[in-house]
């Protein structure tokens, strides 16, 4: 199976710009816009959630109430996409569900400026379930190419600088231009204009788009949009109340967990597909590894934005750490898609296992470069320098490189083709999964309550960072060594 089946329909031709389909930069703009959104937000929810809601708690309560909430609710953002998924394939269509989830999005984020906690959670979890319809953008990206196209890996290299376009912009913007001078819930509303933006450049262009597909990918009916609101509807009060109870939520997504895994065995028994059977295999190895290299990188969102905001001395607003990251991205990005090609053509670039390897390698050694500024770097005020921040952050971002962007790609490879959404779904679930354990290992770092000087804080911090740092480096060396046998289950894919 190739990834032109999976993700691509059977066409002779394309409408192209500047050397891609003129509607993958339809769906680049969207990307920016709805990413703007989502980092904007972000940038601030753990500081802002402890502040406005948790405050009276006392700062280490607050904070650990703030990690808690704002992982599990990153944490089924990304849960979402597997039943979302389902209703693009089987329901609304992937186009439609797509469009959808813009505008419920936005919605969601004017909720989520509602100064009051029950609003506040119930923007939240209408924001999770909108979420969950927008996974069919990343297949869409794959199905503007026509078949055997060898330009999607290009497209898809330009999907993730896209991403990290909104990534970069949107701190300064939606966190501090806007939330630090008007109040963060003033934040929530500039990225919902962001928001509204990518789905009205979305709705502009959507017939095109819907030309170019197949009409089994297309809307299954006309009331198949009212019935998922409706269920929108029904849904939003409990997903809300979820959100009240991360330990119910931790066990309903495990409970998610394991139904995504039998719905796959089941589906592999019935094909009876050896090779298929075993690149499910291979993607579950993979999986794993993805878990784990975004629990430990996600401390940005958490551990390392209240680290930033607390202990580290900075010429500037300690939001603008956010944008570290996506700048790092579309700075280096393009470097590497010229490395990998390069080696490719000395017969020396990494198999897709191995590159996931070299990934965790990178985010684990990025603790501990803090660990040693935490331990023999310090000043007079028990502070470390912004640099040593700075450069965790560029070594996750080089070990992101190295096993994210082709993660998309992976599953179009991978994966049955009538199985796209609902795997691309399950690789998001990954993400789910690594925000919760993120939130708890964020709460490791919160110092007693009768400590609060920052000395005993850093040691918290430095004590935790420490073990990242050698679990870390002991899975990398695992699946290093495991790579030519996960290859070998992938069956020609590289």
């Amino acid at each position: 199976m190739s990834d032109d089946v999976a993700v691509g329909p059977a066409r002779t031709g394309t409408d192209d710009r500047w050397g891609h389909p003129r509607q993958l930069w339809m769906l680049l703009g969207v990307t920016v816009g709805l990413n703007f959104a989502f980092y904007g937000f972000r940038a601030f929810l753990a500081p802002y959630i402890a502040q406005a809601f948790f405050a009276p708690l006392g700062a280490a309560a607050a904070q650990k109430q703030a990690d808690l909430l704002s992982s599990a609710f990153l944490a089924l953002m990304y849960a979402t996409p597997i039943i979302g998924g389902y209703v693009a394939d089987k329901i609304l269509g992937e186009t439609r569900a797509l469009a959808m989830s813009l505008w419920l999005a936005a919605l969601a984020l004017l909720l989520m400026a509602w100064p009051t906690l029950p609003g506040f959670e119930l923007g939240m979890g209408l924001f999770a379930l909108a979420t969950g319809l927008g996974i069919p953008l990343t297949v869409l990206v794959g199905r503007t190419y026509p078949a055997d196209d060898p330009r999607r890996e290009g497209g898809y290299t330009l999907f993730y600088l896209a991403i990290n376009l909104g990534a970069f912009v949107t701190p300064f913007v939606c966190a501090d231009l806007v939330g630090g001078r008007y109040g963060y819930r003033w934040g929530f509303v500039a990225a919902a204009l962001g928001m509204v933006l990518a789905a009205l450049g979305f709705q502009w262009r959507k017939r095109r788009l819907d030309a170019i597909l197949p009409a089994t990918l297309q809307a299954h009916g006309p009331k198949a949009a009212g019935w998922v609101l409706l269920a929108i509807a029904v849904l939003l009060y409990p997903t809300a109340l979820l959100l009240a109870f991360p330990a119910v939520l931790r066990w309903a997504m495990y409970a998610l967990m394991g139904l995504l895994v039998l719905y796959f065995l089941v589906s592999c028994v019935r094909r009876g597909d050896r090779v298929q059977t075993q690149r499910y295999l291979a993607l579950l190895m993979l999986f794993v590894a993805l878990v784990v290299f975004w629990a430990f990188s996600l401390q940005g969102v958490t551990s390392l934005n209240f680290l930033a905001r607390d202990y580290v001395d900075a010429p500037f607003h300690y939001t603008a750490f956010q944008s570290a990251n996506p700048l790092y991205i579309l700075l280096l990005a393009p470097l590497l898609a010229i490395l990998w090609p390069w080696l490719g053509r000395r017969g020396r670039d990494p198999s897709t296992p191995r590159k996931f390897g070299i990934g965790l390698s990178l985010v684990a050694l990025s603790y501990g470069v803090l660990v040693y500024a935490i331990d023999h770097l310090r000043g007079g005020d028990g502070h470390i320098s912004w640099w040593p921040l700075a450069l965790c952050y560029l070594l996750q971002t080089l070990g992101e490189l190295a096993l994210s962007p082709i993660g998309y790609a992976l599953i179009g490879q991978l994966a049955a083709p009538e199985e796209a959404s609902l795997a691309m779904g399950g690789w998001f679930f990954g993400v789910a999964l690594a925000y919760q354990l993120a939130g708890w290992i964020a709460t490791l770092t919160i110092p007693a309550p009768a400590g609060g000087a920052a000395m005993t804080g850093l040691a918290d911090y430095a004590h935790v960072y420490g073990e990242l740092f050698g679990w870390g480096l002991a899975v990398a060396v695992l699946f290093l060594l495991t790579a030519p046998w996960i290859r070998r289950l992938m069956h020609g894919v590289h």
